[in-house]
């Protein structure tokens, strides 16, 4: 069985290669949105953990589970990112864990349910 940091890695590829391949077709990086990957990262994921009934704990643990010895260096959220081994990949990924931990947080749908039917 693979570590949580390979796997973690798998999914960077996976999101790297679409990012790319969305590129390789004309398509402008301003018009990708993390959005775009899920299918891709459910995929990778799907082929390593049965995770239909993570809790917000495990999609945190996947998270931290992010390896240096994969990358030349991590990701600036201010700066230039353009020679970062991966660079999109770990964005698309990172933006996926967020959201999935996030929806899997006890009352986090509730919550937002309700934010969404007070401001409209």
């Amino acid at each position: 069985m693979k570590s949580l940091s390979e796997i973690r890695h798998l999914l960077v590829v996976a999101a790297q290669k679409e990012y790319d391949d969305r590129i390789a077709r004309g398509i402008h990086p301003y018009a990708i949105a993390s959005y775009h990957f899920t299918s891709t990262i459910d995929n990778e994921l799907s082929k390593h953990i049965d995770y239909k009934d993570w809790k917000a704990d495990n999609w945190k643990e996947l998270d931290k589970a992010f390896d240096m010895k994969y990358y030349n260096k991590r990701r600036s959220h201010f700066g230039d990112n353009e020679d970062v081994d991966f660079c999109q990949g770990q964005w698309a990924v990172g933006a996926y864990l967020n959201n999935a931990q996030a929806w899997a947080t006890p009352g986090f749908a509730e919550a937002y349910r309700n934010h969404c039917l007070e401001n409209n």
